[in-house]
């Protein structure tokens, strides 16, 4: 038998679960209170029993999973190559989406709905997250491997893998760890101090 502590965390669980389902399939602002209430089969007294407000939801989906992210990151800086640091970096990222897909939609497209402090503290995780993919890019510079660090090729190789969350799908025949491999050789040649 489960105890009640477990029991209140699963059901929170499975609230913040319906509600990054939710908010990826129709936008954070399209979906009100009711339509969560009904989809988690819960009335409003016992759904706020487990959860304040709808921002807090959003800011609950958006904060673990970049924070997660960023603590992927910080085991793949371990890596002393360069390139092979990229390659978990990447590999981490696609597997995150493919396997968490709501909830890194929500984490990438609704962060602009939360307020504030809430807003500084996961645009923070953000920057420490792509910072990590920045000190990758210059240690592969500094090896050698690795053209001189270029902001805007930060942007279009994060950009490459982030938006995967558009169009990965779980039941296609590529798997992540296919998609991440395509991926990863194509920053590692948009990189390279010598394309050939």
């Amino acid at each position: 038998m489960k105890k009640p502590g477990t029991l209140l965390k699963s059901q929170r669980e499975r609230i913040v679960r319906t509600a990054a389902r939710l908010f990826a399939q129709r936008g954070y602002h399209a979906v009100g209170m009711t339509e969560l209430q009904d989809a988690v089969h819960l009335g409003r007294g016992a759904l706020y029993h487990h959860i304040r407000s709808k921002e807090d939801l959003l800011f609950d989906i958006a904060r673990e999973y970049i924070s997660d992210l960023a603590d992927d990151a910080s085991a793949a800086q371990q890596q002393a190559d360069a390139r092979e640091r990229v390659r978990l970096l990447g590999r981490h990222l696609v597997q995150k989406i493919a396997s968490h897909q709501a909830e890194l939609t929500v984490c990438f497209r609704e962060v602009q709905s939360l307020t504030d402090a809430r807003h500084a503290e996961v645009m923070a995780l953000h920057a420490r997250y792509e910072h990590a993919w920045r000190e990758a890019f210059e240690l592969g510079a500094a090896q050698g491997h690795f053209r001189p660090y270029d902001a805007i090729v930060l942007k279009g190789v994060l950009g490459m893998y982030f938006y995967s969350y558009l169009w990965m799908r779980p039941d296609r025949a590529m798997s992540p760890d296919d998609i991440s491999l395509r991926f990863n050789d194509m920053a590692l040649r948009m990189l390279a101090r010598d394309p050939t």
